[in-house]
């Protein structure tokens, strides 16, 4: 399927999804909030694919809202109206990255300011240009984080510097973001895509069922005690000790080979 403001592409079992308004630095708008939603379900609905980059074309990552269409909005669209759709669409986008069963990592080539650094805080993982600034900025234009910022980032950096950070507005570079968290790794520009498409690559070869299961009980367990982690634990292994993946890793552990996983 074509888009208008992403680039979609699968290669080698790993799906990008490359956010595509480079002149406005990709900030949010036209189609490109339901392309992403659109393209993340076929990602989950694809079974070759095994892992998902998220990534921006250009100079930066995602710039958040258009804060020309803020004036607009603030003067034409009802509260009632808008309420709707930040929870139909723009809270979407968010959930559909964190209920896909597969890795998503977020290449961070640039700028992540606002409602783009929160969608980067989504993804599982993030990997970041060193040239690149993050800033949950919401407050310097009177707003607060509406794409979970407020749920995501004090689990990656602790509250009281989520809480620096939210009420400052402050953009941080991502030599500062890796240093607290905020990031898993930041990279010289040139080493970038490289060293993300290894990473997507070898989760990619991964065995899927595991994965996923992993990923949806670890998220669970962020708002749960550990008793009922523990028994969303035996659950899922006696599922995955039954799976074909299971057999095939044990299997090419005594070969002293590399496991080939179905997601059977």
């Amino acid at each position: 399927m074509a888009y208008n403001d992403i680039i979609f592409k699968k290669e080698d079992r790993v799906a990008t999804i490359m956010l595509n308004r480079p002149d406005s630095l990709n900030a949010l708008g036209g189609t490109m909030r339901e392309d992403i939603i659109d393209a993340v379900q076929d990602v989950k609905r694809d079974k070759e694919i095994g892992a998902l980059v998220i990534t921006g074309a250009g100079r930066a990552f995602c710039a958040g809202g258009n804060v020309k269409d803020m004036e607009r909005m603030s003067l034409e669209v009802d509260l009632v109206e808008r309420r709707e759709f930040v929870r139909s669409v723009s809270h979407r986008i968010i959930t559909e990255i964190r209920s896909l069963e597969k890795p998503v990592i977020a290449c961070v080539n640039g700028h992540a300011i606002g409602a783009g650094c929160c969608i980067a805080l989504a993804c599982d993982m993030r990997i970041a240009s060193e040239k690149a600034k993050l800033g949950v900025t919401f407050v310097n234009v009177g707003l607060v984080s509406d794409y979970g910022g407020l749920y995501f980032l004090p689990r990656l950096v602790g509250t009281s510097k989520a809480i620096e950070l939210y009420f400052t507005g402050d953009v941080i570079d991502a030599k500062e973001a890796e240093r607290i968290g905020m990031v898993n790794k930041a990279l010289p520009p040139e080493e970038l895509e490289k060293a993300t498409y290894e990473l997507a690559g070898r989760l990619a070869k991964k065995a899927p069922i595991a994965l996923g299961m992993i990923k949806e009980i670890m998220y669970k367990g962020l708002n749960t005690d550990v008793d009922t982690e523990l028994d969303m634990e035996a659950t899922a292994q006696s599922i995955c000790l039954k799976t074909e993946d299971h057999r095939e890793g044990v299997k090419a552990f005594l070969e002293k080979r590399a496991p080939l996983f179905k997601g059977a």
